[in-house]
C-alpha cells in the first residue's frame, strides 16, 4: 500500500491494529483519549483527532465502530491514517525527536516534516525539521 507522498506505508503489524482496535471497542469512554466522547458532536470529535497519534486514532476507531459508527468519525480517522515516520515517533517528547533528525536520512526528515504538518503540529518538531532539510 502506498502513502500519499508514493512511498511504501510503514504500518503498524497488522496485529498489534487489530489488537488496538479491540481494545477500543472495549474500552470504556472515560478511558478515551478524547474526553466526553459521547457528548460530543461529530464536528466537535473531528477537531480533537487531529492531534492523535496513530494508537489513540486505532483505539477511538474501534470504540467508534462499535458504538456508534458515525460515518463523518470513522472518514476523518481514515483520513489521518498514516504511518508514523518512525517506530516510536508519536511517544517522543518534541525534544527527543529533534535530536534524532540529525541521524536519519533527508527523505524520513521530509516524512517528518509531512507527518506533523498533518498530525501533531509541533512548531518546534516542524522548525527543526525545516532547517534539517536546508542544510
Amino acid at each position: 500500500m502506498k502513502g500519499p507522498t508514493g512511498e511504501a506505508w510503514r504500518e503498524m503489524p497488522a496485529a498489534t491494529r487489530v489488537v488496538e482496535k479491540v481494545q477500543g471497542a472495549m474500552a470504556r469512554e472515560e478511558a478515551l483519549p478524547v474526553p466526553g466522547f459521547s457528548r460530543l458532536g461529530v464536528a466537535e470529535i473531528q477537531q480533537r483527532l487531529r492531534g492523535l497519534s496513530q494508537t489513540e486514532l486505532t483505539v477511538i476507531e474501534g470504540y467508534e465502530r462499535a458504538h456508534e459508527g458515525r460515518r463523518g468519525v470513522l472518514n476523518t480517522i481514515g483520513h489521518l491514517r498514516q504511518a508514523e515516520p518512525w517506530a516510536g515517533y508519536d511517544a517522543m517528547d518534541p525534544e527527543r525527536i529533534k535530536r534524532h533528525l540529525h541521524d536519519v536520512s533527508d527523505d524520513v526528515v521530509r516524512q517528518v516534516l509531512e507527518y506533523e504538518q498533518h498530525h501533531q503540529h509541533r512548531k518546534r518538531v516542524i522548525s527543526a525539521a525545516r532547517t534539517r532539510i536546508l542544510v
